[in-house]
């Protein structure tokens, strides 16, 4: 594994990625990476959760952007959906290891063989800690990254239950900046899931969710996807409050909010239009993202920079009112 350094001759800062979870939605990394590409902005270090642990690992990988572009395009639910044997969630990961080997080239690669050095976001749900997953087979460790409870089954892995980072950290620009990374570029997404609730659909023949149903829905009906998206509302409104509260103690610095209103966790279909949101996205940032390889100053600037940025959120947290 390429280990990145500042170069003294140059002054170039190391540069780590922060992807977030989201589903079909974290295929907008692949149009923010794009953008990096052809601006020749290098990417050191990666950090990712759920979706964005699964395109850092391929990224770091190797794995040609246009790879993972065709295959985002063409993925439906049914490619990704086997019925999980352990009741612990409607489906298993036994499609999505295939999928991942194939785009790899092999089901064996590990962390230490990765271009980029990738760290990848899980959760473990004996001792409810955050798992950074970094060395080892590398396939395993994105089932576990992307294990989204009540879809996906947990993943036993390095002897533990582990289940979808995004439970805990589902924007890991503080791991990032843990690896190593002098500039931290985060990645994540704005967006609106929205229920209606004011009936409760049925299904054509009176029964709950299965195999069976899918197929006969096929994208054409909303009754199945119900339940992920009541699911996947109340994740959303917990992960903010986690985001907002660790930005407070150590902020990227450069947060890309990538807009996707149209475009929620389970929108099979719309992967082309999610990597066409990042590109732009990125594409009306670009003075910022430029500014991530402009050399480091000097070392008693950064400390005095970073003192200064730590006094000013004490301050802030004083002047708070308290709870009564």
């Amino acid at each position: 594994m390429r280990i990145p350094t500042t170069t003294e001759e140059t002054n170039r800062p190391t540069l780590g990625l922060a992807l977030s979870g989201g589903g079909i939605k974290g295929f907008a990394h692949l149009g923010v990476l794009r953008v990096l590409e052809e601006q020749d902005i290098a990417v050191d270090y990666l950090a990712g959760t759920s979706m964005g642990g699964i395109a850092a690992g391929l990224y770091g990988a190797g794995v040609p952007l246009d790879r993972m572009a065709d295959f985002a395009g063409k993925l439906k639910i049914l490619d990704m959906a086997s019925p999980d044997r352990s009741w612990r969630g409607f489906f298993d990961q036994r499609k999505l290891a295939r999928i991942l080997a194939d785009l790899i080239g092999r089901d064996d690669l590990t962390f230490e063989d990765l271009d980029i050095p990738v760290g990848v976001i899980a959760t473990d749900l004996a001792t409810a800690e955050m798992v950074v997953l970094d060395s080892g087979p590398l396939i395993p460790a994105l089932l576990a990254t992307s294990a989204l409870p009540l879809f996906y089954a947990p993943v036993e892995h390095q002897g533990r239950c582990l289940a979808d980072g995004g439970v805990l950290n589902n924007v890991p620009f503080d791991i990032v900046r843990a690896m190593g990374a002098d500039r931290v570029l985060a990645i994540s997404f704005t967006t609106t899931v929205k229920l209606d609730l004011s009936k409760a659909p049925v299904a054509p023949d009176g029964r709950g969710p299965s195999l069976r149903t899918l197929r006969r829905f096929r994208g054409h009906s909303p009754e199945w996807r119900q339940p992920f998206l009541i699911a996947e509302a109340s994740m959303g409104m917990m992960q903010q409050l986690i985001d907002e509260s660790r930005l407070e103690g150590c902020p990227p610095d450069v947060h890309l909010r990538v807009p996707m209103n149209k475009i929620g966790l389970l929108t099979f279909g719309a992967g082309a239009a999610a990597i066409d949101a990042g590109y732009a996205a990125a594409q009306a940032h670009l003075r910022e993202l430029r500014r991530l390889t402009d050399p480091l100053p000097a070392p008693w600037r950064r400390r005095w920079t970073d003192l200064r940025g730590r006094l000013t959120r004490a301050w802030q947290a004083l002047r708070e009112p308290t709870p009564t």
